[in-house]
């Protein structure tokens, strides 16, 4: 009976694919303990100390990280397609993150700059390590299998999580890591994590080789061709470059809740523990929101899922912004109730969880699988890009206050929902089996 609960049931390569969902539970402990839950808090209280601009320069380190993925993601990708090295990127981003997510432990008040260099490239490595891990879906599973391989790679991760936030939290009440300044063993906990659960990864994971019998040109010659390759061809391409706009802006929300969540949360009058209980509240939600892409994407389709889910964040996010104005405007805010947060949290957890495991499948879904890592590259830039775009939303928060900063955010989920009703997703899967078919030569098994 519970055998037939299993997502994965009836699936090959059982092995690849728990090799693979082995690296997504691996990086929550960057994505969460560092981005979401702690290190914003602790750059802007330890490091930064300056209220007037510790929002605006979060943003911006953040978003310069994001910029230097977005620079390399795209030639990345196309070398990786062409050099069959998809594996040993992933694991050299992967292991070298691991070693400056611990280095973080060693950044002291006021130490900006070693704040910056030391996150800077643990945050790049992070991000385009996830570009090489989607790389690997459409090898992985058949097209008509993609959403529920996603949504349980997605749902593992989040179930991690629930693992990471309850031993932060022991060890915050164990040893007495309440204020910021005496989190600096968490980091170092969340490196190991990542290198441990990386582990696996590198021993089972496999991948296509490259033809044999290909020319094989300088590295950058033939990532610079590949591209070039793709740009003459975009016309066929139109459906997945819709969705890649699309993706640009409703991610600029998914990047604002993964950089503000624990700022946010502060703001509103949640001390340390409740912190914690609120972000493990927004990730119970991501564990719940990724059985909809897991198991009724592949049936409801990829555009509609997309659909469903930004209707649920455009909604949230303007009750969001509704109790943000009342709360600003009352006569004690200290008294404000906080119970909706609580609602709210629930409801941008559900969306964080489900629309990006649905994206990743989405792309995957028109994604040819001879160019994987080039459009998952591109896809990667895409996401870096979005991290850029919350600068206005850092500023407004500054300037006008967190209404109006996410009035903005509201802006951009909503466009980002007009875009993608014009993607095509039957003329997309046609392009991208088109592509396959037109590669020069078919892509070699797996060694198994």
């Amino acid at each position: 009976m519970l055998s037939r609960l299993y997502p994965l049931r009836g699936l090959p390569r059982q092995g690849q694919l728990w090799s693979w969902i082995s690296f997504d539970v691996a990086n929550q402990s960057f994505t969460l303990v560092i981005n979401t839950l702690l290190f914003s808090v602790f750059f802007q209280q330890v490091v930064v100390c300056d209220p007037a601009r510790d929002d605006l320069l979060w943003a911006l380190t953040y978003a310069t990280s994001m910029l230097l993925v977005v620079l390399a993601s795209p030639l990345a990708g196309a070398i990786a397609d062409e050099r069959a090295c998809k594996k040993l990127w992933l694991l050299l981003t992967g292991f070298l993150c691991a070693a400056f997510t611990c280095g973080l432990a060693l950044i002291g008040p006021g130490q900006f700059w070693l704040a910056v260099l030391l996150y800077l490239p643990a945050n790049f490595l992070f991000s385009i390590g996830e570009n090489f891990l989607a790389s690997f879906l459409p090898e992985l599973a058949e097209r008509e299998n993609l959403g529920r391989v996603s949504g349980f790679s997605w749902a593992c991760a989040y179930f991690a999580a629930l693992l990471l936030l309850g031993l932060t939290a022991g060890g915050m009440l164990a040893f007495g890591w309440k204020s910021p300044d005496s989190w600096r063993p968490v980091f170092v906990f969340a490196g190991l994590w990542f290198f441990a659960f990386a582990i696996p990864t590198l021993l089972f994971l496999r991948e296509h080789p490259a033809p044999a019998a290909r020319p094989r040109p300088p590295l950058l010659t033939a990532g610079f061709r590949r591209l070039a390759d793709s740009v003459g061809h975009a016309r066929r391409f139109r459906d997945v470059a819709t969705l890649f706009a699309a993706s640009l802006l409703y991610g600029t929300g998914m990047s604002v809740i993964i950089m503000f969540a624990s700022i946010l949360a502060q703001e509103f009058g949640f001390d340390d523990i409740q912190l914690v209980l609120f972000v493990a509240v927004i990730t119970v939600s991501g564990v719940l929101g990724t059985l909809l892409p897991t198991f009724y994407q592949d049936r409801l389709g990829h555009k509609r899922t997309t659909m469903l889910l930004l209707g649920v964040w455009i909604v949230t996010t303007a009750a969001f912004a509704a109790f943000a104005w009342l709360r600003a405007h009352a006569a004690d805010p200290a008294a404000f109730p906080t119970w909706p947060l609580w609602l709210i949290g629930n409801l941008i957890g559900f969306g964080l969880g489900s629309l990006g495991s649905a994206n990743r499948a989405f792309v995957g879904y028109l994604t040819p699988a001879s160019r994987s890592a080039e459009f998952f590259g591109l896809w990667g830039l895409v996401f870096k890009l979005a991290a850029v775009c919350t600068i206005p939303f850092g500023f407004a928060k500054d300037a006008w206050g967190t209404p109006a900063a996410l009035l903005v955010l509201l802006g951009f989920l909503t466009a980002g929902g007009v875009l993608t009703l014009f993607v095509d997703e039957r003329r997309g899967l046609a392009a991208a089996r088109a592509e396959d078919e037109r590669h020069q030569a078919p892509l070699p098994p797996i060694p198994s």
